[in-house]
């Protein structure tokens, strides 16, 4: 009996723990599957970098990128990857190099990889990508696995972001994923996360202090974490005035900074701020008017079915719309260009931010609610990507194989160390050399070469305008070093004056 009592308890002793194991393994099981969540939302991110990546460089081939802004910034990282500080940046035609400081020392050793302009687009293409990570991050902690991948999914898909890579190189591809992990950083409330991010976002171009203000002012009115958020809005208005009064004049060399683009608000920053406090009215006028304004927002917010317009979350992104819709130039508004980018994760966060709030209305199936309504985000950003706005159809809309074969024939002529001065598509293609200049309407400096082509892009000059620069050149000592259908090379003091039949028909020479 002894025997057979011991054996009962040792058998009650067995299943005891078995069920005292029980949570233990089903947590590890839970830990398995947030793994492999893990790994199919890093495959999401891998996946999007190559698609992103591909694109961007395939617009490059086809010379649909140009001198702003890949041109400037491919200059600048290219000479800084040399060590090279005397270099100036003639693209812009500013004695500085560095342009903005810490972007160039963090991207210009990608260049002892692969030292080409492309190697910026594969660069942009995977910080936009890693932008998505914090978003599929705090949306499985919210709403469950399922809808962070489609949230992630959804922010991937964005017609903002696909414009955005598709638009040369811009430091608003560094903004993107520095925003989304500080958005991550202020929801889960980890705040030396929050610092390092706001210090790397105010360092990277100037009109980002004011996305680092409103992320204090969030700290102060929503989180009530009074004395952290105040800092914040101290340190980064102080920065800004110091970047804005002190350090760009000091950039441009006292030449004028034209980066003020809001005549409709005053001359400068701190009129702008009198005018919004002393006539509102008129403020939000000129936000939403003219209809193209309308529209532009209507297709920022629609892909998320509003959602983000109700989270305190956008706070975040005020600086940027205001930004973009104050704005006197119309490809603010536009659909196109790099603008959306650093507005991207702000949309995203907030939408996640309403759908957790109606989510939680739904009691015990919240999570099936949530996956429900983040499927019909990612549907409704698919159609605008892909059917209304469609910005990969920009990829069909440049150069031909035959025109890209003249333009690289034609190019390869001019000597790596040469001066030149050329039309801007093809100023990314030869902008590793100390002097490179982009063809408007300021006067060109001497230089070795002249490159003009018609089949890219060569605004602000029209045709007729250049045929005027490509004569006046020809009798001021340069020949013609290639031509064909859409460009010619003149090389300073070659024999030849024949300009390609066609290319002369077309340039009235």
């Amino acid at each position: 009996m002894a025997t057979a009592d011991q054996g009962q308890a040792l058998g009650s002793a067995q299943q005891r723990a078995v069920r005292l194991r029980r949570p233990a393994v089903l947590s590890g099981i839970r830990g398995v599957t947030r793994d492999r969540a893990l790994l199919v939302s890093l495959g999401l991110a891998f996946v999007a970098t190559v698609g992103f990546a591909l694109a961007s460089i395939s617009r490059h081939d086809q010379f649909g990128s140009n001198a702003y802004d890949l041109g400037i910034y491919d200059q600048s990282l290219w000479g800084l990857s040399h060590l090279d500080l005397k270099i100036s940046n003639t693209v812009q035609r500013l004695p500085a190099l560095i342009v903005e400081l810490p972007l160039m020392f963090t991207l210009a050793p990608l260049y002892w990889l692969w030292d080409d302009a492309r190697m910026l687009l594969v660069a942009q293409a995977a910080l936009l990508a890693m932008a998505s990570l914090p978003i599929f991050w705090w949306a499985r902690r919210e709403l469950g696995t399922v809808a962070g991948l489609v949230f992630q999914s959804a922010y991937l898909a964005f017609f903002g972001v696909l414009s955005g890579n598709l638009f040369d190189f811009h430091p608003a591809a560094v903004a993107a994923p520095l925003i989304s992990f500080a958005l991550f950083a202020l929801a889960t409330r980890r705040t030396g996360l929050l610092l390092a991010m706001l210090a790397l976002l105010l360092v990277t171009k100037e009109n980002y202090s004011l996305t680092v203000m409103a992320i204090g002012a969030y700290l102060v009115l929503v989180q009530r974490r009074w004395r952290l958020g105040l800092a914040i809005v101290a340190v980064a208005g102080a920065w800004f005035a110091v970047v804005w009064k002190f350090i760009l004049p000091a950039i441009s060399g006292g030449a004028s900074y034209a980066a003020w683009q809001y005549g409709g608000l005053g001359s400068g920053p701190g009129n702008a701020l009198v005018h919004l406090v002393r006539h509102p009215i008129d403020s939000i006028e000129l936000f939403f008017t003219p209809h193209a304004k309308r529209v532009g927002l209507f297709n920022l917010f629609a892909p998320w079915l509003f959602l983000s317009l109700f989270s305190p979350l956008l706070l975040v992104g005020l600086p940027t719309l205001a930004e973009r819709f104050f704005g006197d130039k119309p490809a603010l508004w536009a659909q196109g260009f790099h603008y959306t980018l650093p507005l991207a994760p702000v949309l995203a966060f907030a939408a996640i931010d309403t759908t957790r709030r109606l989510a939680g209305l739904a009691s015990q199936r919240h999570r099936i609610a949530a996956s429900v309504v983040a499927a019909a985000v990612l549907l409704a950003g698919l159609y605008f990507t892909f059917g209304r706005l469609r910005p990969l159809d920009e990829l069909d809309r440049y150069a031909t194989d035959r025109q890209v074969a003249d333009i690289r024939s034609c190019l390869a002529t001019i000597p790596p160390a040469a001066s030149v001065a050329a039309t801007s598509a093809l100023v990314p293609h030869l902008s590793h050399r100390r002097r490179i200049y982009v063809i408007d309407r300021r006067p060109l400096p001497r230089t070795q070469y002249v490159a003009v082509d018609l089949a890219t892009w060569h605004y602000p000059l029209t045709a007729p305008e250049l045929g005027t620069l490509v004569d006046r050149s020809l009798s001021r000592g340069f020949g013609v070093s290639c031509s064909s259908p859409t460009i010619v090379v003149l090389q300073r003091g070659a024999p030849s004056r024949r300009v390609a039949p066609e290319l002369a028909s077309r340039l009235g020479i």
